[in-house]
Protein backbone atom coordinates (compact mmCIF):
# COMPACT_ATOMS: atom_id res chain seq x y z
CA UNK A 1 0.00 0.00 0.00
CA UNK A 2 1.60 3.49 -1.02
CA UNK A 3 1.89 6.86 1.37
CA UNK A 4 -1.23 8.59 -0.39
CA UNK A 5 -3.26 5.14 0.15
CA UNK A 6 -2.42 5.00 3.77
CA UNK A 7 -3.50 8.47 4.56
CA UNK A 8 -6.46 7.85 3.04
CA UNK A 9 -7.13 4.94 5.05
CA UNK A 10 -6.21 7.06 8.44
CA UNK A 11 -8.51 9.71 7.68
CA UNK A 12 -11.62 8.14 7.38
CA UNK A 13 -10.79 6.87 10.97
CA UNK A 14 -13.42 8.64 13.32
CA UNK A 15 -12.29 8.36 17.03
CA UNK A 16 -11.96 11.28 19.69
CA UNK A 17 -8.69 9.24 21.05
CA UNK A 18 -7.01 10.08 17.51
CA UNK A 19 -6.27 13.28 19.20
CA UNK A 20 -4.15 11.77 21.59
CA UNK A 21 -2.00 11.35 19.03
CA UNK A 22 -1.49 14.80 17.89
CA UNK A 23 2.01 16.45 18.03
CA UNK A 24 3.10 19.89 17.50
CA UNK A 25 6.08 21.08 15.35
CA UNK A 26 7.93 22.77 18.02
CA UNK A 27 9.01 26.32 17.37
CA UNK A 28 12.74 25.46 18.04
CA UNK A 29 12.93 22.55 14.77
CA UNK A 30 12.09 25.20 12.50
CA UNK A 31 15.75 26.41 11.93
CA UNK A 32 16.36 23.16 11.58
CA UNK A 33 13.71 21.95 9.41
CA UNK A 34 14.95 24.96 7.09
CA UNK A 35 18.68 23.98 7.20
CA UNK A 36 17.28 20.40 6.34
CA UNK A 37 15.58 21.96 3.27
CA UNK A 38 17.67 23.80 1.81
CA UNK A 39 20.19 21.17 0.68
CA UNK A 40 17.86 18.74 -0.58
CA UNK A 41 15.97 18.57 -3.91
CA UNK A 42 13.43 15.67 -4.44
CA UNK A 43 12.99 14.42 -7.98
CA UNK A 44 10.19 11.87 -9.24
CA UNK A 45 11.07 10.06 -12.63
CA UNK A 46 8.12 9.92 -15.31
CA UNK A 47 8.36 6.26 -15.34
CA UNK A 48 5.11 3.67 -14.73
CA UNK A 49 7.76 0.91 -13.81
CA UNK A 50 9.45 0.78 -10.45
CA UNK A 51 13.18 2.31 -10.37
CA UNK A 52 16.04 0.97 -8.52
CA UNK A 53 17.32 3.02 -6.14
CA UNK A 54 21.07 2.11 -6.69
CA UNK A 55 20.69 1.68 -10.34
CA UNK A 56 19.50 5.58 -10.33
CA UNK A 57 22.43 6.77 -7.77
CA UNK A 58 24.92 4.86 -10.16
CA UNK A 59 23.99 6.55 -13.44
CA UNK A 60 23.27 10.08 -12.04
CA UNK A 61 26.96 9.75 -10.59
CA UNK A 62 28.22 9.55 -13.91
CA UNK A 63 26.58 12.83 -15.16
CA UNK A 64 26.01 14.80 -12.45
CA UNK A 65 29.94 14.50 -11.64
CA UNK A 66 29.38 16.82 -8.33
CA UNK A 67 31.97 17.50 -6.49
CA UNK A 68 30.91 15.55 -3.09
CA UNK A 69 28.79 12.70 -2.75
CA UNK A 70 25.19 13.28 -2.90
CA UNK A 71 22.71 11.14 -1.27
CA UNK A 72 20.06 9.68 -2.62
CA UNK A 73 17.11 8.30 -1.02
CA UNK A 74 13.69 6.71 -1.90
CA UNK A 75 10.53 8.14 -0.63
CA UNK A 76 7.88 5.69 -2.49
CA UNK A 77 6.40 5.91 -5.81
CA UNK A 78 9.37 6.57 -7.55
CA UNK A 79 9.92 9.71 -5.94
CA UNK A 80 13.50 10.41 -4.34
CA UNK A 81 15.46 12.52 -2.14
CA UNK A 82 18.71 13.86 -3.32
CA UNK A 83 20.68 15.02 -0.07
CA UNK A 84 23.77 17.84 -1.35
CA UNK A 85 26.53 18.59 0.57
CA UNK A 86 27.52 21.68 -1.49
CA UNK A 87 25.34 23.83 -2.95
CA UNK A 88 27.05 24.75 -5.43
CA UNK A 89 26.51 21.55 -6.81
CA UNK A 90 22.69 21.34 -5.94
CA UNK A 91 22.52 24.67 -8.26
CA UNK A 92 24.60 23.21 -11.23
CA UNK A 93 22.29 19.98 -11.45
CA UNK A 94 19.14 22.34 -11.58
CA UNK A 95 20.35 24.51 -13.87
CA UNK A 96 21.85 22.08 -15.86
CA UNK A 97 18.83 19.74 -16.42
CA UNK A 98 16.75 18.51 -17.45
CA UNK A 99 17.69 14.93 -16.62
CA UNK A 100 16.78 11.86 -17.82
CA UNK A 101 16.47 7.71 -16.55
CA UNK A 102 15.74 5.23 -18.62
CA UNK A 103 14.58 7.66 -21.52
CA UNK A 104 12.46 9.24 -18.69
CA UNK A 105 12.45 12.91 -17.60
CA UNK A 106 13.54 13.35 -13.86
CA UNK A 107 11.08 16.12 -12.38
CA UNK A 108 13.46 18.01 -9.76
CA UNK A 109 12.17 20.52 -7.70
CA UNK A 110 13.11 21.99 -4.08
CA UNK A 111 10.93 20.66 -1.05
CA UNK A 112 8.14 22.82 0.09
CA UNK A 113 7.35 23.11 3.80
CA UNK A 114 8.05 20.62 5.73
CA UNK A 115 8.43 18.37 3.19
CA UNK A 116 5.34 16.16 2.95
CA UNK A 117 5.94 13.69 -0.15
CA UNK A 118 1.78 14.01 -1.19
CA UNK A 119 2.30 17.66 -1.01
CA UNK A 120 5.11 18.38 -3.28
CA UNK A 121 4.61 19.13 -6.93
CA UNK A 122 6.20 17.36 -9.50
CA UNK A 123 4.41 19.34 -12.83
CA UNK A 124 7.08 22.07 -13.84
CA UNK A 125 10.44 21.40 -15.84
CA UNK A 126 12.65 23.59 -17.22
CA UNK A 127 14.57 22.97 -21.22
CA UNK A 128 16.57 25.15 -23.59
CA UNK A 129 13.83 25.17 -26.88
CA UNK A 130 14.83 26.19 -30.21
CA UNK A 131 12.31 28.24 -32.26
CA UNK A 132 13.03 28.14 -35.83
CA UNK A 133 12.15 30.62 -38.92
CA UNK A 134 12.15 33.38 -36.42
CA UNK A 135 12.67 37.02 -38.69
CA UNK A 136 15.75 38.50 -38.13
CA UNK A 137 13.71 41.80 -37.47
CA UNK A 138 12.46 39.50 -34.24
CA UNK A 139 15.41 38.58 -32.85
CA UNK A 140 14.85 40.72 -30.08
CA UNK A 141 15.53 39.80 -26.23
CA UNK A 142 11.98 41.76 -25.25
CA UNK A 143 10.28 40.12 -28.31
CA UNK A 144 11.47 36.62 -28.00
CA UNK A 145 10.92 36.89 -23.82
CA UNK A 146 7.44 37.29 -24.98
CA UNK A 147 7.60 34.21 -27.46
CA UNK A 148 8.85 32.17 -25.18
CA UNK A 149 6.04 32.93 -22.86
CA UNK A 150 3.55 31.15 -25.29
CA UNK A 151 5.50 28.13 -24.53
CA UNK A 152 5.89 28.23 -20.56
CA UNK A 153 7.52 30.64 -17.67
CA UNK A 154 10.85 31.89 -19.56
CA UNK A 155 14.10 31.91 -17.65
CA UNK A 156 16.80 33.27 -19.88
CA UNK A 157 17.37 34.42 -23.41
CA UNK A 158 20.65 32.86 -25.00
CA UNK A 159 22.54 36.17 -26.52
CA UNK A 160 25.80 36.61 -27.43
CA UNK A 161 28.80 38.31 -25.91
CA UNK A 162 27.27 41.84 -27.47
CA UNK A 163 23.72 40.77 -25.85
CA UNK A 164 22.93 40.15 -29.71
CA UNK A 165 19.93 37.35 -30.38
CA UNK A 166 20.62 36.74 -34.31
CA UNK A 167 21.18 33.55 -35.06
CA UNK A 168 20.47 30.19 -36.86
CA UNK A 169 17.19 29.76 -33.93
CA UNK A 170 16.05 31.63 -31.49
CA UNK A 171 17.20 29.61 -27.98
CA UNK A 172 15.01 29.94 -24.81
CA UNK A 173 15.30 28.43 -21.59
CA UNK A 174 11.50 27.74 -20.02
CA UNK A 175 10.24 26.43 -17.19
CA UNK A 176 7.01 24.09 -19.00
CA UNK A 177 4.11 22.65 -17.27
CA UNK A 178 5.12 18.83 -18.01
CA UNK A 179 0.81 18.07 -17.50
CA UNK A 180 0.12 20.13 -20.76
CA UNK A 181 0.95 18.92 -24.31
CA UNK A 182 3.73 20.30 -25.59
CA UNK A 183 4.28 23.32 -28.14
CA UNK A 184 4.83 22.07 -31.66
CA UNK A 185 4.72 25.73 -34.00
CA UNK A 186 4.06 28.98 -33.21
CA UNK A 187 2.81 31.61 -35.70
CA UNK A 188 3.86 34.89 -36.14
CA UNK A 189 0.66 36.97 -37.35
CA UNK A 190 1.30 39.57 -39.93
CA UNK A 191 -1.55 42.03 -41.17
CA UNK A 192 -2.44 41.88 -44.77
CA UNK A 193 0.17 38.48 -45.14
CA UNK A 194 0.82 35.20 -44.56
CA UNK A 195 1.13 34.04 -40.85
CA UNK A 196 5.12 32.78 -40.52
CA UNK A 197 5.28 29.22 -39.16
CA UNK A 198 8.18 28.96 -36.18
CA UNK A 199 8.62 25.36 -35.43
CA UNK A 200 9.69 24.71 -31.44
CA UNK A 201 12.26 21.92 -30.52
CA UNK A 202 13.22 21.01 -27.25
CA UNK A 203 16.79 20.55 -26.02
CA UNK A 204 17.12 16.97 -23.64
CA UNK A 205 13.75 15.96 -24.42
CA UNK A 206 12.94 12.77 -23.08
CA UNK A 207 10.29 9.60 -24.43
CA UNK A 208 6.77 11.58 -24.38
CA UNK A 209 3.83 10.36 -26.14
CA UNK A 210 3.69 10.91 -29.85
CA UNK A 211 -0.14 10.89 -29.79
CA UNK A 212 -1.10 13.51 -27.26
CA UNK A 213 1.82 15.17 -26.87
CA UNK A 214 2.53 14.98 -22.75
CA UNK A 215 5.25 13.71 -20.98
CA UNK A 216 5.33 10.92 -18.80
CA UNK A 217 3.93 8.05 -20.78
CA UNK A 218 4.47 6.59 -24.73
CA UNK A 219 2.01 6.60 -27.33
CA UNK A 220 1.23 3.12 -27.03
CA UNK A 221 -0.22 3.64 -23.16
CA UNK A 222 -2.24 6.39 -24.42
CA UNK A 223 -6.05 6.22 -24.10
CA UNK A 224 -5.96 8.43 -27.56
CA UNK A 225 -3.98 6.18 -29.57
CA UNK A 226 -6.13 3.90 -31.99
CA UNK A 227 -3.32 1.03 -33.82
CA UNK A 228 -2.43 3.89 -36.36
CA UNK A 229 0.92 4.07 -37.88
CA UNK A 230 3.71 6.23 -35.60
CA UNK A 231 4.51 8.00 -38.89
CA UNK A 232 0.74 9.35 -38.97
CA UNK A 233 0.82 10.52 -34.71
CA UNK A 234 1.08 14.48 -34.88
CA UNK A 235 3.76 14.29 -32.64
CA UNK A 236 7.52 12.88 -33.03
CA UNK A 237 11.21 12.84 -32.68
CA UNK A 238 11.42 15.61 -34.89
CA UNK A 239 10.71 17.32 -31.80
CA UNK A 240 13.91 16.25 -30.08
CA UNK A 241 16.54 19.22 -31.05
CA UNK A 242 20.51 18.06 -30.98
CA UNK A 243 22.46 20.50 -28.62
CA UNK A 244 25.54 21.99 -29.47
CA UNK A 245 27.21 19.84 -26.85
CA UNK A 246 25.79 17.11 -28.37
CA UNK A 247 26.70 17.38 -32.10
CA UNK A 248 30.21 18.07 -31.02
CA UNK A 249 30.14 14.85 -29.63
CA UNK A 250 29.09 13.49 -32.18
CA UNK A 251 31.23 14.42 -34.90
CA UNK A 252 33.93 13.64 -32.35
CA UNK A 253 32.94 10.26 -31.92
CA UNK A 254 32.81 10.70 -28.45
CA UNK A 255 29.45 11.52 -26.71
CA UNK A 256 27.51 8.42 -24.92
CA UNK A 257 24.70 10.70 -24.33
CA UNK A 258 23.36 11.58 -27.48
CA UNK A 259 20.01 13.74 -27.53
CA UNK A 260 18.78 14.50 -31.15
CA UNK A 261 16.24 13.49 -33.48
CA UNK A 262 15.60 10.70 -36.17
CA UNK A 263 16.18 6.84 -35.72
CA UNK A 264 20.34 7.19 -35.29
CA UNK A 265 19.54 8.97 -31.85
CA UNK A 266 16.83 6.56 -30.70
CA UNK A 267 18.25 3.85 -31.62
CA UNK A 268 21.80 5.04 -29.82
CA UNK A 269 19.91 5.58 -26.52
CA UNK A 270 18.48 2.62 -26.33
CA UNK A 271 21.55 0.69 -26.42
CA UNK A 272 22.33 2.44 -23.29
CA UNK A 273 21.23 1.44 -19.82
CA UNK A 274 20.60 4.57 -18.81
CA UNK A 275 20.30 7.72 -20.87
CA UNK A 276 20.27 11.84 -20.26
Amino acid sequence: MDTEELIRKCQAINIKEEDKAKITLEVNLEKKKEQMMAGCLMGKVMLAKGVNKEGLKAALQQVWRTFKEVKIESVGNNIFMFKFTEEADKKRVLKGGPWHFDRALIVLAEPKGIGEVVKQSFTHTSFWVQIRNVPLACMDKDFLRDLGGKIGSVEEVQTDDNGDCIGEYARIRVSINITRLLERILFLKQEGETDIPMPVVYERLPDFCYCCGIIGHQYKECGKYQDQPRGDLPYGSWMKAITVEGFTKRNQNKGRWNYGAGKSDEKSASSENHSF
